[in-house]
C-alpha cells in the first residue's frame, strides 16, 4: 500500500484529504508545519508522495521539498497553493516537486496526480536499487562487469575498455575514476576521434610559448591538466603513429614533454582508454603499435551493447525521461507501457546514447502530454499507423520549417529566432538538435 503524507496547517483540510484516500488504500500520516513534517521524514520510513501546503505556518512548503531532495528519498511532492501563489508553485515544481494542485482541489484530478505521483516514487525507488554509483542497470552482465571494474579501480595501472559505439564506456570509465583512490582528482576526457592530427600532440601534452607558428601563450595539455586524477582517452585507436610513441614514453616514464620544451614534467595520472575498434587487429596490420596495445590493456573490460541487455532498456529510458519531462517544466511521469514495449523491440545499433536521443526526441513531440510509439522514428517504432504517422511527419515538418524562417529572418540569432517563435531559448535550442538544424548557416544570408 503506497504511504502518503498530508502536510497542512488547516485540520478541517487533512482530515477530508485523509477521508478521501484512505478510502482508496492509501496509509495516511499527516502534520501541521513543516518542522513536523521533516521531523517525521526523519523519524519513519519514507513516504510515497507528500501533499505539501506552499503556506506554512513555521516556514514554506518548499523547505520540505528540500529536506527530501537533501536526504536523497524518493517520495514525491505535490505542492498545494491557493490561486494567488500559482508562480511560486510552478516555480517549486521547475525546483524538482512532482506537480501542483490548485486549491480548492478536484477530487479526481486529486487522485490521478497521487497515483502517477506514487508510480513515479516506486520507478524512483528502483533506480536507486539498480544504480550503482551512479550508473543505472538492472543487467546481470553490467552488475559483473562492475564488480570485476571495482577491483580494477583500486589499481593504477591503466585500463582497456571496448564496446561499441553509444554502448557507455565513458560511463564507465568516470564510475572506475569515482571508485578509485584518484577520485578526489581530476576527470578529464578527450575524444581521440575528434582530434586533427596536427594538433593531437599539443591537446595531449601541452606546449610552450612559441612552440609553433600561433602558439602565443603556453599550455598544459590534457596529461596535467588531468595530473592526480584520470585521463580517459575515448577512441585510442585513431591517434596517429607518431602519437602513440610519444603516449607510450608517458606511460613508461610518467613525465610529459610539452611541444617545443627542452625538459619533461612528471605527471601523476591514471590512464582509461576506450575503443570500438579491434587493436589487436590493427596491430596485426601496423596500424596501432603493438608495444602500446600492451601497455594500455592489462586490465582489460568490454561493455556489451544494449541489445545484449535488454533488462536495461526500461530502467534507461524512464530515467531519461524524466529528465527530458523536467527540463521541459512539464511533470515527471513513468513511461506508457505501449511506449515501452515499443522500445523493447528495437535492436539500439547506437545504444544507450540512441535510446536518450529517442526518448528525449519522442518527450519533445508529444509535449506535456505523454509520448507513445507514433513520437518516436518509424525504424525504432516499427511502423505507424496510417494517418498518426502522417500527422506527426507533418507536424515535424512544419515545424522545421518555422524555425528555419525565424533564423533567416533573425540571421542566424538564436535568440532573436526565439522571440520570433515564442519560445525559450534553450527550448529553441533543444527543437535545434531535434531537427538537426545549424543556426549557423543562416548568419551570412541577407534578411
Amino acid at each position: 500500500m503506497a504511504r502518503v503524507l498530508i502536510v497542512d496547517d488547516e485540520a478541517p483540510i487533512r482530515e477530508t484529504l485523509r477521508g478521501i484516500l484512505e478510502r482508496q488504500g492509501y496509509v495516511i500520516t499527516e502534520a501541521a508545519s513543516a518542522g513536523a513534517a521533516i521531523a517525521l521524514l526523519d523519524a519513519t520510513a519514507a513516504p510515497d508522495a507528500a501533499l505539501v501546503d506552499l503556506l506554512l505556518p513555521d516556514k514554506e512548503g518548499t523547505a520540505i521539498l528540500e529536506a527530501v531532495r537533501k536526504r536523497g528519498l524518493p517520495t514525491a511532492v505535490v505542492m498545494i497553493s491557493g490561486h494567488g501563489s500559482i508562480p511560486a508553485a510552478v516555480t517549486a515544481v521547475r525546483a524538482g516537486a512532482f506537480d501542483f494542485l490548485e486549491k480548492p482541489l478536484d477530487r479526481e484530478r486529486l487522485l490521478i496526480t497521487l497515483r502517477n505521483a506514487t508510480r513515479h516514487a516506486a520507478l524512483t525507488r528502483r533506480a536507486a536499487e539498480a544504480s550503482h554509483g551512479g550508473l543505472l542497470t538492472d543487467s546481470p552482465l553490467i552488475r559483473s562487469i562492475l564488480a570485476e571494474a571495482k577491483r580494477v579501480a583500486a589499481s593504477p595501472a591503466p585500463v582497456l575498455i571496448t564496446g561499441e559505439t553509444g554502448s557507455g564506456k565513458e560511463v564507465l570509465a568516470r564510475w572506475i575514476h569515482e571508485q578509485s583512490p584518484a577520485a578526489s582528482g581530476p576527470f578529464v576526457a578527450l575524444n581521440c576521434a575528434a582530434l586533427p592530427e596536427n594538433l593531437a600532440e599539443s591537446e595531449l601534452f601541452g606546449h610552450v610559448k612559441g612552440a609553433y607558428t600561433g602558439a602565443e601563450a603556453s599550455r598544459k595539455g590534457k596529461f596535467l591538466t588531468a595530473d592526480g586524477g584520470t585521463l580517459f582517452l575515448d577512441e585510442i585507436g585513431d591517434l596517429s603513429q607518431h602519437v602513440q610513441a610519444k603516449l607510450l614514453r608517458v606511460l613508461e616514464e610518467g613525465a610529459v614533454e610539452p611541444v617545443g620544451a627542452d625538459k619533461s614534467v612528471p605527471v601523476r595520472v591514471r590512464v582509461i582508454a576506450a575503443t570500438h575498434r579491434d587493436l589487436k587487429a590493427k596491430a596485426k596490420e601496423g596500424s596501432f603499435r603493438e608495444d602500446l596495445l600492451f601497455r594500455i590493456s592489462g586490465l582489460p573490460l568490454s561493455i556489451p551493447p544494449l541489445r545484449e541487455r535488454p533488462e536495461d532498456i526500461a530502467l534507461l529510458a524512464a530515467h531519461f525521461m524524466d529528465e527530458s519531462r523536467r527540463r521541459q517544466g512539464w511533470t515527471p511521469e513513468p513511461p506508457p507501457a505501449a511506449f515501452l514495449e515499443a522500445l523493447k523491440k528495437y535492436a539500439w545499433p547506437g545504444n544507450v546514447r540512441e535510446l536518450r536521443w529517442a526518448v528525449e526526441r519522442a518527450v519533445l513531440l508529444a509535449g506535456p502530454e505523454l509520448p507513445g510509439p507514433e513520437h518516436l522514428p518509424s525504424e525504432i517504432s516499427g511502423g505507424r499507423q496510417e494517418g498518426a504517422g502522417t500527422l506527426i511527419a507533418a507536424r515535424e515538418e512544419a515545424e522545421g520549417r518555422a524555425i528555419e524562417q525565424a533564423l533567416e529572418r533573425s540571421s542566424g540569432n538564436v535568440a532573436a529566432a526565439a522571440r520570433l517563435l515564442n519560445l525559450s531559448r534553450s527550448r529553441l535550442y533543444e527543437k535545434l538538435k531535434l531537427h538537426a538544424i545549424d543556426p549557423g548557416a543562416y548568419k551570412k544570408r541577407p534578411r
